[in-house]
């Protein structure tokens, strides 16, 4: 179940680059899906544990500083200085999904380009980098699809 998401959105204006970070978790609000202090509740009763319900603060503050620490690693040793803890956490490695359409070809997502993009192994051998700004990832129906104008 989705409790939480993580939006970047970034640009290159003339030699510098900006990047965008939105995120949010569902704290406390259960209804209509499941909330991380349901989590909580139901690893105490599970466990007979006294873990306390998380607070919204403590968690944008652990997120905040988190983020400053892979921020600054980023500067420092690029992008293979924070890529194995994203791979670490990474769900979509050997994930079947078609291209296009529930019809489309079948592909393997093997990682992210160089570049930042989506790779996919086609069945036939090619290795294919999935722009974002032509296509949307959908998760539940495992297809990757042109974006709608």
């Amino acid at each position: 179940m989705k409790m939480g998401g993580v939006l970047v959105n970034s640009t290159l204006m003339g030699e510098t680059f900006y990047i965008l970070i939105g995120c949010g978790f569902n704290v406390t609000k259960n209804n209509p899906t499941i909330c991380i202090n349901d989590l909580v509740t139901e690893y105490n009763k599970q466990y007979n544990a006294a873990l306390k319900p998380l607070r919204a603060d403590y968690l944008i503050a652990r997120v905040v500083t988190v983020l400053e620490t892979l921020i600054h690693t980023f500067q420092d040793k690029g992008p293979n200085g924070v890529l194995p803890l994203y791979y670490k956490y990474w769900i979509h490695s050997g994930q079947q999904v078609r291209l296009g359409s529930a019809e489309g070809p079948k592909v393997s997502i093997v990682g992210l380009h160089d570049s930042g993009f989506l790779q996919v192994h086609q069945e036939g051998g090619e290795m294919v980098t999935v722009h974002p700004d032509g296509n949307t990832f959908d998760m539940l129906w495992n297809l990757i699809l042109p974006k709608r104008q």
